[in-house]
């Protein structure tokens, strides 16, 4: 039998929050995750300020990618390729593609990132303390 998710409203700034880094100053808001969509997909906005960090480069090998960019520009890396992504931009990454993401703008950006098939909440302890040791 399927679990079927219930309908999620989360307004602005609401949903489990992770701050991240050795000066916590990347956030991590999770939206929809786990359970509570059938682990078909995670959402999350990440508010990284000045210098804060993004994930090191890494591969999805069962999941496709995507971040729109909801306040920029975000400097995003597919394979050994950077691009700067202004507000509004969007790059889809998928399965099995070397990337990453992060703030090289000299104020607060931000991303909307879906990763689809996924829950990814339950690694944040882990996810958390490689941050902090940054």
């Amino acid at each position: 039998m399927t679990n079927h998710p219930k309908p999620i409203i989360s307004p602005p700034s609401e949903g489990r929050l992770y701050k991240l880094g050795a000066k916590k100053n990347t956030e991590v808001l999770f939206k929809a995750d786990g359970e509570e969509v059938s682990n078909q997909y995670a959402i999350t906005e990440w508010w990284m300020e000045k210098g804060g960090p993004g994930p090191d480069p890494h591969v999805h090998e069962e999941n496709d990618e995507l971040i729109y960019v909801l306040q920029g520009p975000v400097s995003v890396l597919i394979d050994q390729e950077w691009k700067e992504l202004d507000t509004g931009g969007l790059a889809v990454i998928p399965k099995g593609t070397r990337h990453t993401f992060g703030n090289r703008a000299d104020h607060r950006v931000g991303i909307l990132n879906i990763v689809v098939d996924s829950a990814y909440e339950a690694m944040m302890p882990q996810i958390t303390k490689f941050f902090a040791e940054r």
